[in-house]
């Protein structure tokens, strides 16, 4: 009975994981996109949140042919932006939702490839351990 509490634990901690790493690796590619090929343009600060010590910017921006778009920006320990106020924002001609402060890029493309970094071999190692757990529990029942 253990094994299988420990399974149904780890099987939800690899989803967590799963998620993550998922969600992390499309934005650094997002990232690596908007550095090589991205159009800049003026946008707006729209509003500003912080959890717990970090901050993120939300802006709108307009493209060329008048179609609105609102982002938010990567976290950031410390925000010089205000609201109402004109930012750069660098955005995808082929995804236009995709966008980021032209400032933060760079910020943006490290955040997201150390997650990944860090989530890849944690996913490793618990995908491990769930099949050790799996095959043990297996050769217990036999």
């Amino acid at each position: 009975m253990g094994t299988v509490v420990y399974l149904v634990v780890l099987a939800a901690v690899l989803a967590v994981l799963g998620a993550t790493l998922v969600r992390s690796r499309r934005k650094y590619r997002a990232a690596r996109r908007l550095l090589a090929s991205g159009v800049e343009t003026d946008g707006l600060c729209t509003s500003l949140s912080w959890n717990d010590d970090e901050g993120t910017v939300r802006f709108s921006y307009t493209l060329p042919d008048g179609t609105k778009h609102g982002a938010e920006s990567v976290p950031m320990r410390s925000v010089s932006e205000t609201p109402g106020a004109t930012v750069k924002v660098v955005y995808d001609p082929e995804s236009p939702a995709t966008a980021e402060l032209k400032n933060l890029l760079g910020a943006s493309l490290v955040h997201h490839r150390h997650i990944v970094m860090i989530t890849a071999p944690a996913l490793l190692l618990v995908a491990g351990l769930f099949v050790f757990l799996a095959v043990a529990g297996l050769a217990a029942l036999a």
